[in-house]
């Protein structure tokens, strides 16, 4: 009989601190579809989704901190460690951060132990991704965040991992905090529910971070020959991202924004806005852009 193999990660040095998907996860081995870096010191581990429940899902990932430029001897090393267990009973533990036992037997809890990993190279797990979302066909790639309270949104520091309901009319400004404070993964969604004032700008400001992550937009959609679809990318150095109200123009109801840290370090958000018009639609875009 065929075993199944499974892949064992735990994020807490602490045993009595497992207490969810995010501390500790046992993940099957086919499940794993690509080990890529994402820093000079992280490897990420991307797996089919625990959660998936359609066709497209959000995929899962496991993000291990590494020796700086290790990645391939990670990698390889992970290959190699996974095939080579073929009459284990199946767990494969990759990488365990617990240095501190907990049990109910006093004699068993506190006790110290080292943390194990299946490569000298590997150095401790910096976070463990559970998809919460599933996709369909409707979704923008980067998505927004469904089975989660929205919470009202309010000018100054948006928390990670939060979804916004924006009903705010006047100019506000909003900030986004450091990448490098939080982990891969994070994200914060926002979903307009009120029209934008004329004139009144919504900004969005990295704190910390320089710049949004290459890669990042702005979609304001067409409706005609004046008002047309607009696309703005952000470039080296736009940290902020404006969406100004207009009269039958940009600020409309159903605007969202997807900010997602894909790094966990300095730089890393990367965000995509699809904005909407107001009223008629029938004035050109404007001022709704990186800078």
């Amino acid at each position: 009989m065929k075993v199944k193999k499974w892949l064992y990660f735990a994020t807490q040095a602490d045993e009595a601190n497992l207490n969810g998907i995010d501390d500790g996860v046992c993940l099957p081995a086919d499940s794993l579809v690509s080990i890529s870096p994402t820093a000079n010191n992280t490897v990420a581990l991307y797996f089919k989704s625990v959660k998936s429940n359609a066709t497209l899902a959000a995929y899962d990932s496991v993000v291990l901190d590494t020796v700086v430029g290790d990645a391939f001897e990670v990698a390889n090393e992970l290959v190699r460690y996974i095939n080579s267990h073929p009459h284990s009973d199946g767990f494969i533990i990759v990488a365990d951060d617990m240095a501190t036992t907990d049990s109910a037997t006093s004699a068993l809890a506190d006790l110290t132990v080292a943390p194990i990993y299946a490569h000298k190279s590997i150095t401790g797990v910096n976070a463990i991704n559970i998809s919460q979302d599933v996709l369909n066909q409707h979704d923008y790639p980067m998505g927004l965040h469904y089975g989660v309270v929205p919470t009202a949104i309010a000018a100054g520091a948006l928390a990670v991992n939060s979804h916004y309901t924006n009903a705010e009319t006047a100019a506000k400004a909003y900030t986004i905090p450091s990448a490098a404070a939080g982990r891969a993964g994070d994200w914060i969604s926002v979903l307009y529910s009120a029209d934008i004032s004329n004139g009144a700008a919504h900004t969005y400001t990295t704190t910390t971070d320089t710049k949004y992550a290459l890669g990042s937009h702005i979609v304001v959609e067409g409706e005609d020959a004046t008002r047309v679809t607009v696309v703005d990318t952000a470039t080296t150095a736009d940290n902020v991202l404006t969406i100004t109200g207009l009269t039958n123009g940009d600020g409309g109801k159903g605007t969202r924004l997807m900010f997602r840290n894909i790094t966990g370090d300095t730089d890393g958000w990367a965000v995509e806005c699809i904005a909407k018009g107001q009223g008629a639609m029938s004035a050109a875009s404007a001022d709704t852009a990186f800078s």
